[in-house]
């Protein structure tokens, strides 16, 4: 059950509904940070007795409870789990070695707390000949040619380039009436320059069960020797390798982080850096 407290008054409980619980006992209630609801139950299809499970909110509906694995859970009674913010160490309960003892646990699965979120390279500008205005009556064709072979018309122009460079940006005016062409009337060099990041590609949506593919391909570290490429999922899955591929199981929002260290440097230092982006998978 859960209450809300409402103008200094709790309400009265509210029962989670059937994804939750069970005609078995559902015990241990703990709502992590993350969002997730870890509690223990003695329902059939676990290890032992009772098992710790967690479950999430999804788009206004809890999702059918997750069973954690050994070593947590064991053939045993496994209650009373907390974990800290990062799901890195935590503690519970368990009679496992006959009495009721708590023990802690950290996991080898590497959640970094903070992690930088996943910045979009800008590729796509408008140009403006701001002189347009004053001669707006006057019979002027504007001629942009973006330094990439493409051109354009108009007094403002909008233009996507494939990707960073050096572009040389003209602008050629035509009086329409004297037919007479001014040639370079505005001129300069456009210098479009990755952001320095690891860089993950991938969707931004996704169905449950549907095989994906992420790389790491874009990421812009110059100098950087780097010797791994981390993914974690955000449900307590990973991969290593510069291209990977991934299938969410169940619906929900993920945050996934990409995490790049290098090899040790002369000083043996090693250097580290990580980016995040969000998935939303659906039915």
């Amino acid at each position: 059950y859960y209450c809300e407290m409402i103008n200094g008054q709790w309400s009265s409980p509210v029962n989670l509904g059937p994804n939750v619980n069970s005609s078995s006992s559902e015990n241990f209630p703990h709502m992590h940070p993350s969002g997730r609801l870890y509690f223990s139950s003695d329902r059939p299809g676990g290890f032992g007795n009772l098992d710790v499970y967690y479950t999430s909110l999804v788009f206004g509906n809890w999702e059918n409870p997750v069973l954690l694995p050994e070593p947590i859970n064991s053939q045993s009674d496994d209650f009373a789990f907390v974990a800290d913010q990062t799901l890195e160490t935590g503690y519970f309960s368990s009679n496992r070695s006959r009495n009721d003892d708590i023990y802690s646990f950290a996991s080898t699965i590497i959640r970094k707390a903070s992690c930088d979120t996943l910045a979009e390279n800008i590729y796509c500008f408008q140009l403006i000949e701001e002189n347009a205005v004053k001669f707006d009556t006057m019979p002027f064709r504007y001629e942009w040619k973006f330094g990439d072979g493409s051109k354009g018309i108009g007094p403002s122009v909008e233009h996507c380039y494939p990707g960073p460079g050096s572009y040389l940006v003209q602008l050629d005016v035509v009086n329409l009436i004297t037919n007479e062409v001014m040639y370079n009337q505005k001129t300069y060099n456009l210098e479009i320059v990755d952001i320095e990041q690891p860089y993950i590609t991938g969707p931004d949506e996704a169905v449950a069960g549907q095989s994906l593919k992420f790389d790491a391909n874009r990421t812009n570290l110059p100098g950087w020797d780097i010797a791994r490429y981390y993914w974690n999922f955000g449900d307590e899955t990973i991969a290593i390798g510069r291209e990977v591929e991934k299938m969410f199981t169940a619906p929900g929002n993920y945050n996934i982080q990409l995490i790049v260290t290098t090899e040790p440097d002369s000083d043996g230092v090693i250097r580290e850096a990580c980016v995040c982006k969000n998935i939303i998978v659906v039915r």
